[in-house]
């Protein structure tokens, strides 16, 4: 069985289990691809109840929760929802503020120093969330049964000595940065969007997604990129990185002005 089926079928399990049973049921984090993979699954699970979330509203790696019918969600948006979900969500996920004991004489530490440190304690990938970093400091998102683990045994990152310390994922100190953008464009093609974002030609839009520089939600796009759905993530090659927030309204003559958050 591939991958995907396979992935599919876990997806359904537990879709399955949380509605017969009435119980919350969860994966470990799930990276970009793995969740554009349940996304297309979604329109299937009649009556599903769901979230993805990784401990903050921007984070690339999430869980996906199953709810039970009883747990309600705060409204999306709304600004006490961040620290609602993190209080419902606190024994599936931890977050760890990771620090230099002298900072003098810290190294420039890097995401990939982080997740290469945590390696070598023989943590699983999909047991971490984001890693988000700032100066001397990172904050880790990690599965609630591996916090305690890490916050004893992570103690170097290279050459640098760490103290880990838990702390509530509301209050991590750094959020990705973004500019928000409303542009025209004929359609939500993925060319046509590409071409507004980033101030290029369609035709040099096109170049890019057939030379597999473009990904969406963690694949590389078709031959014509297809149309976007909401809340899809695009990297591209050279260029950076946007996550697409859909239409915002459509002119006279049936062009469209859409709505991106591009990754500063």
């Amino acid at each position: 069985m591939k991958a995907d089926d396979l992935l599919t079928a876990r997806f359904r399990e537990l879709a399955e289990r949380s509605w017969q049973r009435d119980i919350l049921q969860h994966t470990d984090f799930l990276g970009v691809s793995e969740q554009a993979a349940f996304h297309e699954l979604a329109g299937s699970l009649a009556g599903a109840r769901y979230i993805l979330y990784g401990g903050h509203p921007e984070a690339d790696r999430q869980m996906l929760i199953f709810l039970p019918s009883y747990l309600e969600l705060p409204r999306e948006g709304s600004p006490e929802a961040e620290g609602i979900l993190s209080g419902m969500f606190s024994d599936l996920v931890a977050c760890i503020r990771i620090s230099p004991l002298n900072e003098k004489f810290s190294d420039a530490l890097t995401h990939r120093d982080y997740l290469g440190a945590l390696m070598n304690l023989g943590i699983q990938r999909d047991k971490t969330g984001d890693i988000l970093t700032e100066g001397s400091r990172a904050w880790l998102y990690c599965s609630r049964d591996i916090a305690e683990l890490v916050c004893r045994e992570l103690t170097r990152v290279k050459h640098t000595s760490v103290s880990c310390e838990e702390v509530p994922p509301g209050e991590a100190e750094v959020r990705p940065k973004f500019q928000e953008l409303s542009v025209n464009v004929a359609s939500e093609r993925l060319d046509a969007v590409l071409a507004a974002v980033y101030k290029l030609s369609r035709g040099a839009a096109a170049e890019l997604i057939a030379g597999e520089k473009v990904f969406v939600d963690g694949r590389t796009a078709g031959k014509t990129g297809g149309t976007l759905r909401e809340g899809a993530r695009i990297s591209v090659r050279g260029c950076g990185k946007f996550i697409y927030e859909g239409r915002e309204k459509e002119t006279r003559k049936g062009r469209l002005y859409i709505r991106a958050r591009v990754f500063l």
